[in-house]
C-alpha cells in the first residue's frame, strides 16, 4: 500500500518531555491539555487538522501530526476561540520558567509529490490513515528486490 494523496499538506510533531516525576502537579496538566486539543480539532474538520497519533516512551510524549497547512496550524494555535491559546498562557505563566517540563515541536510543509510511503502488512498507518491508501503499483509482480525494502 502507498499514500493516495496529491496535495501539499504539513507534518506537526509537538511534544513534552517530564523533567522531574515527582513534579506531578506540574507535568499533569500539560500531559492532559493535548488529548483537549485533539479533540477539539477532531471535532471539526475545517480547523485542518488530517488526523494524529499520540506516541510515548519513557519521560517523552510526542504526537504526530498531519495539517492541511501551516495556515491552518497557525490559525488554531493563535485563535482566542480555541482550548491552546489558554494552554499557552497558562504554561508560559506557571511551568515555562523552572524547567520542570520541556516542550518542543517541529513543522515540516511538505509539497505535493515530495513524499515516499510504503506500508507493508499494516493497517491505514501515518499519511495514508491521515489522507487515503492504494495498493501500489508494481512493474514486475517477481521482483524480489531488496534495496528498496523499507526498514
Amino acid at each position: 500500500m502507498v499514500v493516495d494523496y496529491e496535495g501539499d499538506l504539513v507534518v506537526f510533531t509537538v511534544g513534552m518531555r517530564i523533567n522531574r516525576l515527582w513534579k506531578l502537579n506540574k507535568w499533569w496538566p500539560v500531559f492532559t491539555a493535548m488529548p483537549r486539543m485533539l479533540r477539539e480539532l477532531e471535532a471539526d474538520p475545517e480547523l485542518g487538522l488530517l488526523d494524529s497519533r499520540t506516541m510515548i516512551g519513557g519521560r517523552v510524549i510526542m504526537v504526530m501530526q498531519y495539517w492541511r497547512s501551516a495556515d491552518h496550524l497557525e490559525r488554531f494555535a493563535h485563535s482566542q476561540d480555541h482550548v491552546h491559546r489558554g494552554f499557552w498562557k497558562w504554561f508560559n505563566r506557571e511551568i515555562k520558567s523552572n524547567g520542570d517540563v520541556g516542550l518542543w515541536h517541529e513543522l515540516y510543509k511538505v509539497k505535493a509529490g515530495e513524499y515516499d510511503t510504503s506500508y507493508i502488512n499494516m493497517p491505514p498507518y501515518g499519511l495514508a490513515r491521515a489522507t487515503a491508501d492504494k495498493e501500489a503499483e508494481r512493474t514486475d509482480p517477481d521482483d524480489h528486490d531488496h534495496d528498496h525494502d523499507p526498514v
